[in-house]
């Protein structure tokens, strides 16, 4: 994989880093043109001539799709949103099943696509046989922001012939997970998260196998006027680069500061830094949901894990007490991130905050982890402490 990320695009320019091309539009390939044998001869080009409009394609925006479709086909759009809402605006679905949780963008497409139409939603895996063909399960996997894992395998086995099965997959890119070696049929990673991998660019992606199914995304892509734009495409494609020692390093980290996180609950430590924890949500912790399903499907745990603490005030409190993680939504970047769900609307318990791990030593992680929870082990107790004689007055 790091090898085609380095070598599956085809460069047109001697530049060994890729050129920013910011043009919208592109001359035409005019064979009666005026020749220009004026010129020296040392600064003939290969032929461009292929890209007419920006909206439709540039060079930079073809060569990052000739790599992020190099196992398959891909397509690019300038959110993560407008890849989704491609998915539905190509399949037209009668009746979608999908998850009540996850992505909150995700159920705002899903009410969009639902305007005007009679559109059957379903909450329930169990009612996978009662689709029929044209219909569409939208799975996000590993869920946002507690990381269960979906089995792709059920799904794709025991659909009927014609349900299209499409997965969210931004939480566990390639190889931490394959879904199209599932049969999963489209798959969309946000590629602001670890794709883009520096928390500098908007954008999305579909991946398929299915060459028609591209064709045609591409020209509702071109109508819809949802590309990426040439700056994100590039920044997107020099990210590409350094993208699976990235992937790898955050898997790894992630996982080893789980293990330290759940040490505690599991009874494998007594480390009473750990004391104001309840549960730690991660695939890679046998007793969550989606384990084995995980070790299935891919090569690896995400990046991303999720900590229930004993009370809100703990929860509120860790991201205002650590130095290398930064209070911000968003994941995938290579800075540690933590975010208290509550803070952005989301509907998740108030005690839960999502870490997303990013490329800082991991025991340099974990020791601002520990620091910052003896603090607000502290301050709590300070602020009980202070609420109990303030009542006992």
């Amino acid at each position: 994989m790091a090898t085609i990320m380095l070598h599956a695009d085809h460069p047109s320019t001697p530049d060994v880093a890729v050129p920013l091309h910011v043009s919208t539009t592109f001359a035409f390939n005019d064979k009666f043109a005026i020749s220009k044998n004026w010129l020296p001869a040392s600064t003939d080009q290969p032929d461009l001539s292929a890209h007419v409009y920006s909206r439709q394609t540039t060079e930079v925006r073809s060569r990052l799709e000739s790599i992020l479709g190099s196992m398959a086909y891909a397509v690019t759009y300038g959110s993560g949103l407008s890849a989704i809402f491609a998915v539905f605006q190509l399949i037209q679905p009668k009746r979608i099943l999908t998850s009540t949780g996850g992505y909150n963008g995700t159920h705002g497409i899903i009410e969009m696509y639902m305007r005007g139409r009679s559109v059957v939603i379903q909450c329930d895996g169990s009612l996978l046989k009662s689709l029929e063909a044209g219909d569409l399960v939208w799975l996000e996997s590993p869920q946002n922001p507690c990381g269960e894992v979906a089995d792709l395998h059920y799904y794709t086995t025991n659909r009927k012939p014609g349900v299209i099965v499409g997965i969210d997959s931004t939480f566990a890119p390639p190889p931490l997970q394959c879904p199209l070696k599932h049969n999963v049929d489209i798959v969309m990673h946000s590629s602001t998260k670890f794709l883009g991998g520096h928390s500098d660019l908007l954008g999305g992606v579909l991946i398929t196998k299915d060459i028609h199914v591209r064709d045609q995304l591409f020209k509702d892509r071109v109508r819809l006027g949802s590309n990426m734009g040439s700056m994100e495409a590039w920044l997107l494609l020099r990210s590409m680069r350094s993208y699976k020692l990235r992937i790898l390093q955050q898997s790894s980290s992630a996982t080893t500061l789980v293990k330290w996180l759940n040490s505690r609950i599991s009874g494998e430590s007594n480390d009473e830094t750990l004391d104001i924890i309840e549960k730690v949500w991660h695939a890679s912790i046998p007793a969550n949901p989606g384990h084995e399903a995980a070790l299935r499907q891919g090569s690896g745990f995400s990046g991303v894990f999720s900590v229930e603490f004993k009370s809100l005030h703990h929860a509120r409190l860790i991201c205002s007490n650590l130095k290398l993680f930064i209070n911000a939504t968003s994941l995938g970047g290579c800075e540690s991130l933590v975010e208290w769900r509550a803070a952005t609307g989301a509907s998740v318990e108030p005690t839960i905050c999502r870490f997303s791990i990013g490329l800082e030593d991991v025991e340099d992680l974990q020791k601002d982890l520990s620091a910052g929870m003896l603090q607000v082990k502290k301050l709590v107790e300070d602020m009980d402490e202070k609420k109990s004689s303030e009542g006992g007055n």
